[in-house]
């Protein structure tokens, strides 16, 4: 019986080829699978430790307050509402007599003066926005209302203040109830007719008691009236005080619109130089107080020279 042959040399044992490509690709994979794995989880701890340390940033540090919006083109800027206009019951305290207060120039463009109702009408109605112009900034440099003024010339025996004055007093008068002035067609018509200069001073005068009306003066002085209950010397020396600032605010006017359009410096002269002449009143003053306070309105260079209600009892006689 014959054996191997076992004396022959034999390489030593190995595994089939296939197999050890197989298992070299299994730890390959392994290997691959494993840094993937260890790269995520540096990742994530990257990640982890990041939002640690942000939370701990945001706990020590004070809140920030947004930034203010910023307005966009279409969005319109918060404008601060200018104070309402309202009268100030006072007469000698009142700022419309405050120093400082002033008057612009004006130019006054008036139709010819005439002798009917007509034409005296239309004159009237024409100084009414020269007087406007004037008053107006004076008005609203002391936060005062702005009123509109009416104008009647009718021959009228009763208004809503009462009966008008007697025409030897007044050649007109004004009524704060319904803010009128009345300048009665036949008065003016007396003597010569209707003087140009008379009428400038008279229709002024009278809207210098629509700016008492106003201001909030006219309505101080008649409380103080009838707190002056029936005492006729305190009711004249009220009354003088009224009419002369009248006078004055009339002459303040009439200053800051003369030499310009219908008012020349020579129609004014007479008052410019104190020639304008009235005569003695209980009720609106001496004719030598009159001239004072129109010369005071003449020359002032703001409405403090018209404050008849500080002055004493001797410039208002």
């Amino acid at each position: 019986m014959t054996t191997p042959d076992d004396s022959g040399e034999r390489p030593a044992w190995a595994p089939p080829a296939e197999d050890h490509r197989e298992q070299r690709s299994t730890v390959w994979l392994t290997v691959i699978l494993f840094a993937v794995f260890m790269t995520v989880m540096l990742v994530v701890a990257a990640l982890v430790m990041g939002g640690v340390k942000d939370s701990k940033a945001g706990a020590v540090q004070p809140r920030q307050q947004p930034p203010p919006p910023t307005a966009s083109p279409s969005s319109a800027p918060s404008v601060s509402r200018p104070p309402v206009p309202t009268r100030k019951y006072e007469t000698a305290n009142n700022p419309l007599v405050a120093p400082g207060v002033t008057m612009p120039k004006v130019t006054c463009e008036l139709p010819k003066i005439g002798g009917t109702k007509e034409k005296l009408e239309a004159f009237y109605l024409a100084m009414v926005p020269c007087l406007e112009q004037a008053w107006h900034p004076v008005l609203t440099q002391v936060g005062e209302p702005r009123i509109p003024v009416k104008v009647n010339a009718d021959d009228v025996q009763n208004t809503a203040c009462g009966a008008p004055p007697p025409a030897s007093e007044a050649m007109g008068f004004y009524c704060s109830d319904g803010a009128t002035i009345f300048v009665p067609l036949p008065r003016q018509l007396e003597d010569r007719g209707p003087d140009l200069l008379t009428q400038l001073f008279l229709f002024a005068h009278e809207y210098g008691h629509h700016v008492q009306e106003q201001s909030g003066i006219l309505s101080k002085h008649d409380s103080l009236y009838r707190e002056a209950d029936g005492d006729r010397p305190k009711i004249l020396d009220l009354s003088r005080r009224l009419e002369l600032q009248a006078d004055c605010f009339s002459a303040l006017f009439l200053t800051n619109a003369v030499g310009r359009g219908s008012l020349s410096a020579a129609l004014l002269k007479p008052l410019r130089q104190g020639e304008y002449v009235v005569e003695n009143s209980e009720t609106h003053g001496s004719a030598k107080n009159a001239a004072l306070w129109q010369q005071r309105g003449w020359k002032a260079k703001d409405t403090s020279a018209c404050n008849t209600f500080a002055a004493p009892a001797s410039e208002v006689s």
